[in-house]
């Protein structure tokens, strides 16, 4: 197992039950994994979830008071974009 996967691993998990922005968990992180991490990298692995298909990818529509899914390269764009993690059904 790389490094780059456990830490998305780790990141896919702060995402499972709500819909989180890098600057929401990026403390909680680094506290659990006992090392620093950086904002960018934990929305860089947001991002490459997304890309990847195991997180949705949101904005925040303030007119309509909800958020509103975006694709990878919409939430790369934007200057706050938020996630969550995608259910799958595995039978």
């Amino acid at each position: 197992m790389n490094s780059s996967s456990a830490f998305e691993r780790e990141v896919l998990d702060r995402v499972a039950d709500d819909y989180e922005a890098a600057h929401k968990i990026t403390s909680d992180i680094a506290r659990d994994l006992k090392r620093a991490v950086s904002e960018a990298e934990v929305r860089q692995a947001l991002l490459a979830l997304a890309r990847g298909g195991q997180v949705q990818a949101y904005v925040y529509d303030t007119s309509a008071q909800r958020y509103r899914t975006v694709s990878p390269v919409e939430a790369e764009a934007a200057k706050e974009p938020w996630f969550m993690s995608v259910k799958r059904n595995d039978n």
